[in-house]
């Protein structure tokens, strides 16, 4: 039981709030061939938004693209997201993600966790280094047809 004022617990309130505390993958933007006409897009965004953990989806037929968002909890399955295109002949050719997670090393590996998904690090000499330990946002390419999946980082934010 919590005694004495109660608007004393309003700061920690707000600032989780405003810092998230939860690992996993925020956004996907997904790069798409075949999203190009009105119909095409309007059931991609109805079957999206029943797919479970997706919060937004806005889809841009002019760059034949999509952006999913997801609710705070949520696994991104990329595997799903191909699924959920194929019957209307989209295509995905890439997908590029933000997250929130940790660095750690695996057997030689650096391995991303955020939330339930994990990820190679690639060496890339152009990839931005990503500190081990602490929590870090990451934008990155996503290679998903390898176990674990692959991610070759693009930009590294760290802090809360």
């Amino acid at each position: 039981m919590i005694r004495g004022p109660k608007w004393l617990l309003l700061p920690g309130l707000v600032l989780a709030g405003i810092f998230p505390t939860e690992a996993q993958v925020d956004k996907v933007a997904i790069k798409t061939t075949g999203i190009s006409c009105g119909l095409c897009a309007g059931l991609s965004e109805v079957y999206f938004r029943r797919m479970q953990g997706v919060d937004q989806v806005k889809i841009s037929l002019k760059n034949e693209a999509i952006l999913l968002s997801y609710k705070p909890g949520a696994q991104f399955d990329p595997q799903q997201i191909r699924k959920t295109l194929q019957p209307l002949g989209v295509g995905v050719v890439q997908f590029q993600i933000s997250a929130h997670g940790q660095v750690r090393m695996n057997g030689g590996e650096r391995l991303f966790t955020a939330g339930k998904d994990k990820f190679v690090l690639l060496d890339a000499i152009d990839s931005p280094t990503v500190p081990l330990s602490i929590p870090v946002v990451v934008e990155g390419i996503l290679l998903d047809k390898y176990t674990p999946m692959e991610l070759k980082v693009l930009s590294v934010k760290t802090g809360p």
